[in-house]
């Protein structure tokens, strides 16, 4: 095994400052687990949330606001350039966090481990950005999932 470098650490420590699942952070950088958690608590002074990851899209599509959401970080996700995945991962994200807070002065309903999944679903073809056709808004789709957050056509 490796010796882990500067940018594997200094990626790890970006996402645990969006409070990102410690899986989501290890599968990333290929630090170990307990590392992570100890760094997480020491950085947010609380253990980090546990529980049963998401498998599959239908977890946003459950509510518009969610689904609003889902396909505005999308969207910015889709304009990054950047190569790496997690550093376009982490730049969409600050986008998204930051319209959300400017915009709707409220607290993203996405949190950085949702965007994971999102991003890595987006990327794998089982999440599209489309244009509705009623509305010609952006709209997030997937096989199962075909419905408008704008104008629920």
């Amino acid at each position: 095994m490796s010796q882990p470098t500067l940018d594997q650490y200094h990626l790890a420590l970006e996402m645990l400052a969006y409070k990102a699942r410690i899986s989501v952070v290890a599968k990333a950088t290929g630090l170990p687990p307990a590392l992570l958690r100890r760094e997480y608590v020491r950085m947010h002074q609380k253990s980090p949330s546990c529980g049963a990851m998401k498998t599959t899209p239908q977890f946003f599509f459950k509510k518009f606001s969610r689904h609003k959401e889902a396909t505005l970080f999308t969207f910015f996700y889709s304009l990054e350039s950047e190569p790496n995945m997690c550093r376009k991962l982490i730049n969409a994200y600050k986008r998204y966090t930051v319209y959300i807070k400017a915009v709707w002065r409220d607290e993203p309903l996405i949190d950085f481990s949702d965007a994971w999944f999102i991003a890595g679903w987006h990327d794998s073809g089982d999440l599209r950005l489309v244009r509705c056709s009623n509305c010609r808004s952006v709209k997030l789709v997937n096989k199962d999932h075909n419905l408008c957050c704008v104008c629920h056509f």
